[in-house]
């Protein structure tokens, strides 16, 4: 994935190891913190690469990055082997491997995806290795949280982490694989700054409804009477009421940008709402905070009915008290 590769060498994880590496310090092991579970193997494979690429920066186009993406460079091994959990087979098989000498660089290199899913046992068994690692041999983890592992594998690590992208970032990398340049757009601004939940975002049939129902919303809801068939066209078309609350969130802040002499991010969805009535800067914020509250709610486990009508009701309220 030649666009991943190049937004991860945007990042400070990547410039603290490229750094190491330059310097001659490079770590025995690296705990690589990153909340895109979609694409932590991808995060660790860049890595590598940046270790054995043939040229001073990885290419993703030499021998060894190609045969790194198949996942069958000789001098890196991916763990675990079999499914998403790392077991103490895994860990037996790195401890093995460690012990022989590279066939085509200098160094062994050793991927621990998921490294969160290691039970106690399979920690345990890594601890030494961790600690006293075999010459020439780095080992690299991955995982979203660090929590999980032990602190005695974590004191053994030197830990960082992949930041979150911004959404200019993301667009600029991975525009060209998705058609719908504004849907994107969407799916990054409602995202957390993962390439995975903007892919995930951008193909979820459940997100699309939510943004058309937004759209509508905004410009159809305009007093009591029409609350009835808002509030039973969530539940109709079983639209996710937080994927709701993030895109009607983002719409607004675009809307707010507008009003305040900036330029939207989602152009086209704004076009297509801008000339809503009632939304000024008193009942945007007013509704902001609404939403906000409904979050809240959402973590409270509040009636969903009764929230849907609560908020639905507020964004009227919003509209009509800063309409004065």
């Amino acid at each position: 994935m030649t666009e991943f590769l190049s937004l991860l060498k945007k990042s400070g994880a990547y410039k603290t190891v490229k750094a190491d590496l330059k310097g001659d310090r490079l770590s025995h092991a690296y705990l690589i913190l990153c909340k895109d579970k979609k694409y932590l193997k991808s995060v660790l494979r860049v890595f590598a690469k940046l270790i054995v690429c043939e040229k001073d920066d990885p290419c993703g186009e030499c021998r060894s990055c190609r045969l790194i993406d198949q996942g069958i460079f000789p001098d890196v091994r991916e763990y675990p082997v079999k499914g998403e959990q790392i077991v103490k087979d895994d860990i037996v098989s790195l401890i093995e491997e460690s012990f022989l000498k590279p066939v085509e660089g200098d160094r062994k290199i050793f991927l621990l995806n998921n490294a969160e899913s290691m039970n106690a046992v399979a920690q345990n068994k890594l601890l030494k290795t961790l600690e006293e690692p075999p010459e020439n041999t780095v080992i690299i983890l991955s995982a979203t949280g660090e929590y999980s592992l032990l602190p005695t594998v974590r004191s053994r690590v030197k830990t960082i982490t992949v930041e979150e992208f911004s959404p200019e970032e993301l667009f600029d990398a991975i525009q060209d694989n998705f058609p719908d340049k504004d849907r994107l757009k969407t799916a990054i601004a409602c995202g957390d700054g993962t390439v995975g939940t903007a892919e995930t975002l951008y193909g979820d049939e459940d997100f699309l409804r939510a943004t058309e129902f937004t759209k509508d919303l905004i410009l159809n809801m305009q007093s009591s009477k029409d609350l009835p068939k808002f509030s039973k066209r969530l539940t109709a078309e079983k639209i996710d009421f937080s994927e709701f609350l993030s895109v009607f969130e983002i719409t607004l802040r675009d809307m707010l940008c507008n009003l305040s002499g900036g330029k939207p991010i989602n152009g086209e969805l704004f076009s297509q709402v801008k000339d809503a009535v009632g939304f000024n800067v008193g009942a945007i914020l007013y509704i902001n905070d609404k939403i906000r509250e409904a979050r809240r709610r959402i973590k409270a486990n509040a009636n969903a009915q009764m929230l849907s009508d609560w908020f639905l009701f507020s964004v009227l309220e919003g509209k009509h008290k800063w309409s004065k």
